[in-house]
């Protein structure tokens, strides 16, 4: 999916009915309850939770921050979770996504990507949602990816892999094209050498009842 480009006010305004929505960091499921390990790969944010029928209550799973030079963390523009987790998971399938400049506060730094590891409920829906992201182009004009939302039902003991965000590509005639990623999938073990493959996962698409407020 391309990204669609869009004037300065009307990215503000986006932003700004974004950032009404708290970030509420993601609580794994209870011990002795079936899981799957997810790894979370994204530049922008996403979210995830037991998928009860409606939307809006999903719990953040990582929040891409911003970082200046010599890779310094931009204080009011932190990563979510600080410290990401991890777990003893394949090898990462996913290309790295781009670095990119932020619509507002430019000189904050680049937001870059970010991986975090979880343990996932196994057997019931999950819903796994990125939030609108918007990265600075050329003068008053920026380019958006929308909001995006699957519901997935991962397997007991099984690995899988989400890669979500905002990534620059070389095409064919040499130009550079920004796309909107949006994959999840099982990686499946290859050979001896560490090397995982994709399995891509059926999903469906979410009511678009909104959760009541919890």
């Amino acid at each position: 999916m391309f990204l669609k480009q869009i004037p300065l006010y009307a990215c503000l305004a986006l932003l700004s009915a974004c950032s009404a929505r708290p970030w509420v960091p993601y609580v794994e499921p209870a011990p002795g309850t079936d899981t799957a390990q997810l790894r979370v790969v994204t530049n922008g944010e996403v979210r995830g939770g037991v998928y009860e029928g409606c939307v809006g209550n999903e719990q953040g799973l990582a929040k891409a921050g911003r970082f200046g030079e010599n890779r310094q963390p931009a204080i009011n523009y932190p990563q979510s979770p600080l410290v990401p987790p991890k777990l003893d998971m394949p090898s990462r399938f996913a290309p790295k996504l781009s670095d990119y400049l932020g619509v507002t506060s430019m000189a904050e730094g680049l937001y870059s990507e970010m991986v975090a590891e979880y343990r996932v409920p196994a057997g019931k829906p999950f819903v796994l949602s990125r939030e609108v992201l918007a990265a600075g182009s050329y003068g008053s004009t920026y380019i958006q990816c929308p909001e995006q939302a699957q519901v997935f039902t991962f397997e007991k003991g099984k690995n899988y892999e989400a890669y979500l965000g905002i990534n620059s590509v070389i095409a064919s005639d040499g130009t550079t094209q920004v796309k909107c990623p949006y994959a999840v999938y099982e990686l499946v073990n290859v050979g001896r050498q560490g090397l995982s493959l994709p399995g891509m996962l059926d999903s469906k698409a979410p009511s678009a009842q909104k959760c009541p407020t919890r």
